[in-house]
């Protein structure tokens, strides 16, 4: 039983359960490393620097999560005089996706991206909550064969995406534990986006 069953499981109203989420949130908040955040907020903001592209990939909602982050820091960071952050997310082309999974392989929908769209200095961000997707370790592994920099953020014990990447922040959450994973993704793509647009001198960053 992971830990949002066990809280459903033990809360007696909806109230009860809400509250638990929250304190489970807050919880899980607090073993975000502010280290590994320092680390992606520094290659996102040199991928800009060094008119990179940054790429945001996921699954699921972990690919919900990868779409905001292009809202957050793409168009939407842009100040008078100065670009916005070049960021795409790898989920967001429905036709380019299924016809790669139907052509091809659903292992290889993000691969397949990244030979056509990366270039060496790029940055490749990777949301899982297992930390095990085949098709985001396959990104994951041509990226870094091919010359990009990776930052995994993970659930769980980090599975083989913290193994893999070249850098990683590990959420620790029970099997299954998908919401509050995601949750907590979301608030790594907050944190990193909101400094960093409000560095280029976007104050607020929506």
């Amino acid at each position: 039983m992971n830990a949002i069953e066990k809280l459903y499981t033990e809360s007696t109203t909806a109230e009860a359960y809400s509250a638990g989420y929250l304190d489970h949130m807050a919880t899980l908040t607090k073993t975000i490393s502010t280290a590994g955040l320092t680390t992606l907020i520094q290659w996102m903001d040199e991928a800009a620097r060094d008119d990179k592209t940054i790429f945001v990939v996921g699954n699921g909602g972990s690919g919900a999560v990868a779409s905001h982050w292009v809202n957050d820091l793409g168009p939407n960071s842009v100040v008078d005089g100065k670009p916005g952050f070049r960021v795409m997310s790898l989920t967001d082309n429905g036709g380019l996706l299924t016809a790669l999974g139907n052509d091809a392989s659903f292992e290889e929908v993000f691969e397949i991206q990244l030979k056509s769209f990366m270039r060496p200095g790029d940055l490749v961000i990777a949301l899982s909550v297992s930390g095990n997707s085949p098709n985001i370790l396959r990104a994951i592994e041509y990226a870094n064969a091919n010359g990009a920099r990776t930052f995994g953020c993970a659930g769980m014990d980090g599975g083989q995406l913290a193994q893999i990447s070249n850098q990683s922040i590990v959420v620790p959450s029970s099997k299954d534990d998908y919401g509050p994973a995601e949750d907590a993704f979301s608030i790594i793509m907050h944190v990193s986006t909101t400094y960093l647009t409000m560095k280029k001198g976007r104050m607020l960053a929506h």
